[in-house]
């Protein structure tokens, strides 16, 4: 896939700004992603699926390169629409980048806040 100019992802937004480098990215990527509830845990939170249907998903996993969500519907044990509910969830869980550069130390609050509608404006240019 093609990346487009208005594709561009906030993280590197940052670094083409030269406010923040590569490593500091990376590692509050790496923070986002272990702090990101897995979509089979919110699926049994939310009630969508069984701890026996998420084990199922997960050992199904181990033998192919399927995401949760592509076997869960394949197996017919939820919709295509439950699993984007689902990760619109995890999604608006999931600690977002700028707060945890922030938290680091690595960007200003104010500047974030500026930055993030600058990136916003970027992107609609698009």
């Amino acid at each position: 896939m093609v990346q487009k100019p208005g594709d561009t992802l906030f993280g590197e937004f940052l670094i083409e700004k030269g406010l923040v480098d590569e490593l500091a990215v990376l590692e509050a990527l790496n923070y986002q992603r272990e702090h990101t509830v897995p979509i089979g845990q919110i699926a049994l939170k939310s009630r969508k699926l069984t701890v026996k249907q998420v084990f199922t998903i997960l050992n199904t996993q181990v033998d192919n390169n399927k995401l949760f969500g592509v076997i869960a519907v394949e197996l017919g044990y939820i919709s295509q629409e439950d699993i984007d509910e689902l990760l619109d969830l995890q999604s608006s869980q999931r600690p977002r980048l700028g707060e945890i550069l922030v938290n680091m130390g690595k960007i200003d609050k104010t500047a974030l806040e500026i930055l993030h509608t600058d990136f916003q404006k970027r992107r609609n240019n698009f």
